[in-house]
């Protein structure tokens, strides 16, 4: 311990959380992860105010460093828009509820007030995420979605003057000669109150280092909501670098790497899998026990920041390949959350792959796909294809794939549906964008995703395998608002990239049922995926 460690449970009212900010005693840790809540949350915030219902408790942390570097490495500069002040002696950081503080103090907080102390407020920012107003006709909260409050009905309030006794003045002289006055007023009074008199609970941490705040946050969290990894590893890594903030740098490579991709919706989890993957494979050591809680540790280690941007990159390296080579054009695409993170290990320790490497990499995906690889593979087994892919990243003639016992893999029946609960249904879906391009690689830059059709939008059960088409979007294959193609049975253009034939158009026109025409399609389906499983894979198709 780095002092003696006290907790003091208190509440404070919502001015009061406004002082303490404006005085300085209210300060943002530097690894808090920027402010992400929608339109709807802080709506829903509000209205659980005004309804006296409970939010959550504030978790605050006095810390007692020795070194005033330790404080300016720790703080960060805004709260709701708003520069956070000086901080006093007596402040605390806000280690638990920074996303309702940020909406509390971005909309509560008077913006002439703040002129009058002194704090800058980021205009665009505020109007863009702050702008809140209160409706006494309709007495319910909306964004005020025009810049400014000039375009604002005189019952539209602007809910930084509900916690201003002062403004209730000047809204009285403003319902001169108005016939609905005294409703208005009534309603804006009572409004006005529920601000100044609602509290919210906080827990006080008094010393202790972040390690052991943090420490303290989960076990009083224990039966609230979950914190995610990632904001434990951002708290854990402070004082390494200033600049490296884990959980803001996830959200980067999501929302400006792999959106690209339409990796954007990978989940968090996988991702740290992947980094605490990259320190000496400790990851297949860990599944059975809490993973995360081993990434807390690595973090101690003096090569946990440039380990883990390397692997940011070898993950968008990885997630490219998928993209490319595999079709997996969607994350709900990718069969199992395993391949990404053996890949991500690939593109982590080999800079300039072979085309035997890529080759190879490929064959193993499919494999590893087809054969339910990580389904059949227990634990300990998995372990041992972990090594065997090593030996593989080592040498590029070796055989990537395990094989506990000598008999060929199998696949699982031919699925019924294209869905992305099933890793069968993947493998059919990849296999069918895979035709389609002849095996070739696709032009990351050109395609944006792919887009489900129907051969027939007409049929009992619409989404049958042999009544699905996937098509690669390039922006040329196709522009249609119906996801009927039934019309292509009809044309003279070639679809066989699509599993359409010549004969399948011949029983079209001459009226057979769409049923035959359905079964003519499986069958050739089945043929095609067969050839490639058992020829080029060394599977048995069942």
């Amino acid at each position: 311990m780095t002092g003696i460690v006290k907790i003091k449970p208190d509440k404070q009212s919502l001015p009061d959380y406004i002082n303490d900010f404006e005085k300085g005693g209210l300060q943002v840790p530097a690894f808090q992860r920027d402010f992400l809540w929608t339109n709807d949350k802080k709506l829903e915030l509000f209205d659980s105010i005004k309804k006296g219902y409970p939010i959550g408790s504030i978790l605050l942390w006095q810390p007692n460093f020795n070194d005033e570097d330790d404080y300016k490495k720790l703080g960060s500069d805004r709260l709701g828009s708003y520069e956070t002040p000086t901080r006093i002696n007596n402040f605390f950081y806000i280690l638990d509820g920074f996303q309702r503080l940020s909406t509390l103090i971005g909309c509560l907080f008077h913006p002439n007030r703040a002129k009058q102390k002194g704090i800058e407020k980021d205009e665009n920012e505020w109007q863009k995420k702050f702008n809140i107003v209160y409706n006494l006709k309709d007495e319910e909260f909306e964004i005020n979605r025009s810049k400014g409050f000039q375009g604002l009905e005189f019952y539209q309030v602007p809910i930084y003057k509900l916690v201003d006794g002062k403004e209730f003045f000047s809204f009285q002289r403003s319902l001169f000669n108005n016939d609905d006055a005294e409703l208005y007023i009534q309603r804006y009074e009572e409004m006005s109150l529920v601000f100044q008199k609602y509290e919210i609970p906080n827990i006080e941490i008094h010393g202790g280092s972040v390690s052991e705040a943090v420490d303290i946050f989960q076990r009083l969290n224990s039966t609230g909501s979950p914190i995610t990894a990632d904001w434990i590893v951002s708290a854990r890594a402070f004082g390494k670098d200033n600049n490296f903030r884990f959980g803001t740098e996830i959200d980067r490579l999501l929302d400006s790497k792999l959106s690209k991709l339409n990796f954007d919706s990978l989940k968090r989890n996988v991702i740290l899998q992947c980094i605490t993957n990259s320190f000496d494979g400790v990851f297949f050591d860990q599944m059975s026990k809490n993973s995360s809680k081993k990434l807390e540790d690595l973090v101690d280690r003096n090569d946990f920041i440039p380990v883990t941007k390397k692997t940011f990159g070898a993950i968008e390296k990885a997630v490219e390949f998928l993209f490319q080579y595999l079709f997996v054009l969607d994350s709900k695409f990718l069969p199992y959350n395993n391949q990404l993170i053996f890949i991500t290990d690939f593109f982590n320790k080999i800079d300039n792959p072979s085309q035997i490497h890529i080759d190879k990499l490929k064959y193993w995906f499919w494999v590893t796909t087809y054969s339910n690889y990580f389904t059949i593979y227990n634990l300990s087994k998995q372990r041992k294809a972990y090594e065997e892919f090593q030996k593989f990243l080592e040498d590029e003639n070796y055989n990537p794939i395990y094989f506990d016992k000598p008999i060929p893999f199998e696949t699982v029946e031919f699925p019924p549906k294209i869905e992305m609960g099933s890793v069968r249904s993947k493998a059919l879906g990849l296999f069918m964008l895979q035709y389609q391009m002849k095996n070739l690689p696709l032009d990351v830059s050109q395609v944006n995703g792919y887009k489900k059709y129907y051969l027939f939008g007409d049929v009992e059960d619409i989404n049958i395998s042999e009544n699905t088409v996937l098509i690669i979007d390039d922006g040329k294959q196709i522009y249609k608002k119906s996801k009927d193609l039934s019309e292509w049975l009809g044309s003279n253009e070639d679809y066989s990239a699509f599993f359409i034939t010549d004969e399948m158009k011949y029983m079209f026109n001459s009226n057979l049922s769409k049923s035959e025409i359905l079964l003519k399609r499986k069958e050739l389906i089945v043929q095609k995926e067969k050839e490639f499983v058992v020829n080029d894979l060394k599977i048995m198709y069942m």
